[in-house]
């Protein structure tokens, strides 16, 4: 027996496919390098099963230029909504990195086997905290409808918005460094007033050696004040997550 296939139902898979590929490669919290490359792909197929059947109604006529055209597109564009998501998701790092420098963190960074780079210990604690958040609230989920939306205005066959990428962007930065000082910024402020206290200690007592004893103390009140930072991180996840599917959905080419 043999088993037909429609051309536009593979070509919708193709395209949707293409599309989850630049969006699990460039989305937190897929793209962790903890993540092998085929569940990776394997998760790309996933959504592009949920999605392909809504888009075989909307294929254009099938022709080589088309496909070709329509495959650089698509990456473009799955690549695009990820980094968007990442942009918004990375503010929570940002926070941690932020008490990293202020705390004296920063002067010992420690190694990530996962990103093979460097990392201060304490934006690297937050960003592991907001992935275990993000699982644990069902935000991938919402990540996942945010991505299945965003052929309601970015079909396939269609343009990329380039004119519209440039604003979104620039409120996705906006909005992450606001949400980072809004969850650094108590700790912050403590640590600013020990930098206070020690300026003025080192004033009434020059013999002291302040510049050796500053970073203990510095990483001891942070160590000891971490736990302020921590009630903020599920408000501000989920205000974020939820800017993000906005600003995904928001997107729409001609």
């Amino acid at each position: 027996m043999d088993l037909q296939v429609p051309s536009a139902t593979l070509a919708a898979l193709l395209l949707a496919t293409v599309r989850a590929t630049g969006f699990i490669v460039m989305a937190p919290p897929f793209n962790s390098g903890s993540i092998p490359a085929p569940a990776k792909g394997a998760l790309a197929l996933a959504l592009s099963l949920v999605a392909f059947p809504h888009l075989v109604d909307t294929m254009p006529e099938i022709t080589a230029g088309f496909l070709v055209v329509t495959v650089l597109t698509e990456a473009v564009i799955g690549a695009a909504l990820g980094f968007i998501v990442q942009v918004f998701f990375t503010a929570v790092q940002l926070a941690g990195d932020i008490i990293d420098v202020t705390g004296g963190f920063s002067l010992q960074p420690a190694y990530d086997p996962l990103s093979l780079s460097t990392q201060g210990v304490i934006g690297r604690l937050h960003y592991l905290l907001a992935i275990t958040l993000m699982f644990t609230s069902g935000a991938h989920l919402l990540l996942v409808r945010g991505f299945v939306t965003s052929y309601e205005g970015l079909p396939l066959g269609g343009a990329l918005p380039a004119d519209q990428l440039g604003p979104t962007l620039l409120t996705a930065f906006s909005m992450m460094f606001l949400a980072a000082l809004q969850i650094a910024g108590p700790l912050v402020a403590v640590l600013l007033l020990a930098d206070v206290a020690l300026a003025l200690l080192s004033k009434a007592a020059p013999a002291l050696n302040i510049f050796a004893l500053g970073f203990p103390v510095k990483i001891m009140i942070s160590l000891t004040l971490l736990g302020l930072t921590f009630p903020l991180l599920p408000p501000a996840l989920d205000a974020l997550m939820d800017t993000a599917l906005r600003a995904m959905t928001s997107l729409e080419g001609s």
